[in-house]
């Protein structure tokens, strides 16, 4: 049933309803029960270039898993998640010491508000996984999670959510800031909905993927993940904990809150650097000169008690770059 036929023929009950899910949702202040996420340029360990959203012809990918695979590695990936729609794959054979394939999956349950289902992505679930499309929403979050796998959100405006859809279910760790392939119709974008969720005291993670389907778009957006080791449990502990930056292009080298309240961040040169934070504004940015281009910027925050701030770096060729957020 479409959306709007559902709350037309529903009415106000059903919004009312709905209504008492988001707020129950909201008093627990966050859906993933964290107070905080990892700062990657505070901790050790190395980076890794990772694909965190990929068909193959096990869904509806143009190729098969190796030469999917394949094509990542020879771009320069280090890890890539393929998440088939429904499905796992067998990835026997395919890690090495410089390459990790993670076992993942997409999945799709329904939303209890009639909008179009949820698209979800599980990372680390093991193959083979036995899909049962009549699970509710949460039963199928819990169950894919109960297996060892990270569950982020994908894509909420390509899908038509709101915040409505994205607290009626929990137990997810962050979303797609950036979708490239959603992009192509103007709506691969999660940073309102992100946004949102944070001010509303979410605690959630930013990915970025290409999501792709056809050969032509392998490698065009991404998440490099600071991590121990190129293993199935470093990187899936360092999703967990957030520790890692989303990018179209940008490299972000630094990214700090110091004691003082100055937030400051060190990227690759850009021509536009803007600290995203809660309340009216929305923060506060900082635009090249003159020809010139953009390595730093920092911000002082300490009289103007935000509750979270984050950062996006723009290029000339129009690529972000998106940090996870700082908790004040």
């Amino acid at each position: 049933m479409k959306r709007r036929n559902f709350f037309k023929l529903t009415g106000i009950s059903v919004v009312s309803t709905l209504a008492s899910k988001v707020f129950a949702f909201q008093e627990k202040g966050n859906i993933q029960n964290k107070k905080t996420l990892t700062n990657p340029f505070e901790t050790k360990g190395k980076w890794y270039k990772a694909a965190l959203h990929v068909h193959t012809t096990s869904s509806d990918g143009d190729v098969d898993v190796t030469t999917r695979l394949k094509q990542y590695r020879e771009k320069g990936f280090d890890v890539v998640a393929v998440t088939d729609h429904r499905t796992t794959n067998d990835l026997s054979g395919f890690s090495d010491k410089k390459f990790l394939a993670l076992s993942s999956i997409e999945f799709h349950p329904q939303t209890y508000s009639g909008a179009p289902t949820h698209h979800l992505l599980g990372y680390g679930l093991p193959h083979p996984y036995t899909y049962n499309g009549d699970l509710s929403a949460q039963e199928m979050i819990d169950d894919i999670k109960s297996k060892g796998a990270k569950v982020f959100y994908a894509h909420p405006y390509w899908t038509g959510h709101t915040y409505i859809e994205m607290t009626e279910v929990s137990g997810y760790l962050g979303l797609e800031v950036h979708n490239e392939v959603c992009q192509d119709a103007d709506s691969g974008s999660g940073r309102m909905h992100w946004d949102q969720m944070l001010n509303n005291g979410h605690v959630l993670s930013g990915l970025a993927s290409d999501d792709v389907h056809k050969s032509s778009g392998v490698g065009k957006a991404w998440t490099m993940i600071k991590a121990d080791k190129l293993d199935d449990k470093s990187i899936l502990e360092a999703l967990e904990l957030g520790s890692f930056y989303a990018s179209k292009g940008p490299e972000i080298k630094n990214y700090q809150l110091n004691s003082e309240g100055l937030i400051k961040v060190e990227c690759s040169a850009v021509k536009k650097i803007v600290f995203r934070t809660s309340g009216a504004g929305n923060g506060s940015v900082f635009k090249a000169e003159n020809g010139n281009d953009l390595r730093s910027a920092e911000w002082d925050l300490s009289k103007k008690n935000p509750k979270w701030v984050r950062c996006e770096v723009t290029d000339k060729d129009g690529n972000t770059a998106w940090t996870n957020p700082i908790f004040l």
